[in-house]
């Protein structure tokens, strides 16, 4: 079932059936039948000024296409992007790379280990850092139910004491599906917080979000008189989530890449940011107390009228009207998709931004957009909130800017579940050089998008390549010629049986086309057709220059070389911005 690195014709040959028997990928309750329709013709765009956006190194000239190295044969590829990394500190990279489990390969991109304790896939993108600082690097990835942490020690990579941990709190065998990490309370060694597929509701126990220690135990923070996690739980009083502001918590599946970790206030504790199948965005203090929203939204139920809310307790409609009528006046007719759209947050990844520079994050989610009876996505939007600074007052509006979310066109329809739609995972950072992050992510419909910090549409690019059935990859940011202006670089899967669906591309920091490389050499598989995760830069074999990898479906990973490219310049080189995953820029973790 996991062969290491060996053909993998038997994996793809029976891997669409155990998929199909034992996965609903984003929520079995959101299928939706539709006839395809035909992509668009054109409406790529370009727009900004290329200016020199981080250091520049020594550069040759434009852009060179990336060239074909060599290909490593693995087993089917998900969401977990590659990470470079130089696990044992002797000055030479290893990449680790992860499929149902985990790889490392040398410099050569040769085989070093397996770690492949689990019997699942591992989806969410693999954490790699010194969880406690003792200089000994660890591999951490969700499989299954399970979280699992290998300590690598110069080449003996062994799971770490106390590890594996489960996330499997009511017997109902959820997925890990999102994973970040961070220093929560500032004492020096790493939490790792984990989303997962549970859709108990509080009555049986079941749990969404979960951090644990270095040690593979759950997460206290000391003086706190209240089990700290998981989250939600069905307890009462301070500190719990079963009546907190009268109405409780109620949590659904975190089903794509969920979470989020960074600074949202003003102490000195980060945050952990969730968003749910529920219509719901969470923000959680260290301690697993959700943080509240503005004052200006109260809960207008009878039995707790007037009421606070916290950041989920109440579902984000996407009409700004709508929300004031509702949740600030509480006049109109209580909405409902049936007459107004509704955001659903179901596979959608947070990140947490400072937008506009005045050393106050924002968080950015890009939910898909519903409306009707079964609900039918009408697109996806970008939404920005305000963090929760200073009296609260501010705490989940919408950022200035962005009152009204920065959408798509109609997605792309699957009729069936393969190949799962890409989780709408944006990149935040500095393309342009006027120092405010833009926010470059696909929306699902056959586009590729960048907005300004103040929520104007820069570019968009359309990658289709004239299928009806075209999806895009997280992108990733780095600049691959070293004159200081940085790239955008994507990869493309789509359906199973249209076998050239797998793409390459490379874009300049205004949206204009710089090279599009079918991937060589595809296979087949059930589950897509193409690369679902975020590429990977770097310099793996240390001759200077940026290697990139892009895992795929069906044929493993290829490998580029970019001639004339330098590390000087790495801003979001893996999936959620850096081995963290903290949806923030690499330099922030």
């Amino acid at each position: 079932m996991k062969p290491a690195f060996r053909s993998v014709t038997f994996f793809l040959a029976i891997m669409p059936l155990m998929i199909s028997i034992s996965i609903c990928l984003f929520g079995c309750r959101d299928k939706e039948s539709a006839t395809k329709r035909s992509p668009p013709e054109g409406g790529s765009s370009t727009g900004g000024e290329i200016t020199v956006a981080c250091e520049a190194g020594v550069s040759a000239g434009p852009v060179s296409e990336p060239l074909f190295w060599k290909n490593v044969r693995g087993q089917t590829s998900w969401f977990a992007s590659p990470v470079v990394f130089d696990l044992d500190g002797d000055g030479s990279n290893e990449l680790i790379t992860a499929y149902y489990a985990i790889y490392v390969l040398d410099s050569n991109g040769d085989l070093l280990a397996e770690l492949s304790d689990g019997d699942g896939r591992v989806y969410a993108p693999h954490v790699v850092v010194d969880l406690e600082g003792d200089g000994n690097t660890e591999i951490v990835a969700g499989n299954g139910s399970k979280v699992y942490a290998y300590e690598w020690n110069f080449g003996a990579p062994a799971i770490k004491d106390g590890w594996p941990a489960s996330v499997d709190g009511a017997g109902s065998g959820p997925e890990v599906r999102g994973m970040s990490a961070g220093d929560l309370n500032g004492d020096g060694s790493i939490e790792i917080v984990v989303t997962t597929t549970e859709t108990a509701e509080e009555s049986n126990g079941g749990s969404q979000v979960w951090v644990f220690n270095a040690n593979g135990t759950l997460f206290q923070p000391p003086g706190i008189g209240w089990n700290a996690w998981p989250r939600y739980n069905a307890a009462t009083g301070v500190g719990n989530d079963a009546d907190r502001n009268g109405y409780g918590h109620h949590g659904y599946g975190c089903y794509g890449l969920n979470v989020a970790v960074g600074n949202i206030d003003d102490d000195g504790e980060l945050e952990i940011l969730a968003t749910y199948d529920n219509h719901h965005i969470q923000a959680f203090n260290h301690d697993g107390v959700a943080i509240n929203a503005s004052s200006w939204f109260t809960n207008r139920a009878n039995e707790f009228e007037g009421e606070r809310f916290t950041w989920g307790q109440f579902i984000r409609w996407v009409d700004p009207d709508v929300e004031a009528d509702h949740y600030h006046n509480h006049i109109g007719e209580w909405p409902h998709p049936s007459w107004t759209e509704w955001a659903q947050w179901t596979h959608s990844p947070p990140n947490i931004a400072d937008l506009d520079l005045d050393g106050k994050n924002e968080v950015i989610g890009v939910p898909n957009i519903e409306m009707n009876e079964p609900y039918e996505t009408q697109a996806y939007g970008v939404m920005v909130l305000e963090g929760a600074y200073g009296d609260g007052s501010r705490s989940a509006m919408r950022k200035a800017g962005f009152e009204e979310l920065k959408r798509g066109d109609l997605p792309v329809k699957v009729d069936g579940w393969y190949p799962p739609s890409a989780p709408p995972a944006p990149a935040t950072v500095n393309i342009l050089g006027d120092a405010r992050p833009e926010i470059i992510v696909s929306l699902n419909d056959w586009f590729m998008y960048a907005f300004d910090a103040d929520g104007q549409r820069l570019w968009r690019y359309n990658f289709s390549h004239g299928k009806s059935i075209m999806f895009a990859s997280e992108p990733i940011v780095a600049d691959l010629n070293q004159d200081g202006s940085p790239e955008i670089l994507f990869t493309t899967f789509g359906d199973p049986l249209e076998l050239d669906s797998g793409n390459l591309v490379i874009l300049a920091a205004d949206g204009a086309l710089l090279h599009d490389i079918p991937l060589p050499n595809p296979g087949e598989n059930g589950n897509g057709n193409g690369a679902p995760a975020a590429p990977a830069v770097g310099d793996l074999d240390g001759d200077g220059a940026l290697e990139i990898f892009v895992q795929t479906f069906e044929h493993g990973m290829d490998i580029f070389k970019v001639p004339g490219s330098g590390t000087n310049c790495l801003l979001w080189p893996t999936a959620r911005g850096g081995p963290l995953r903290m949806g923030q820029p690499s330099s922030a973790q």
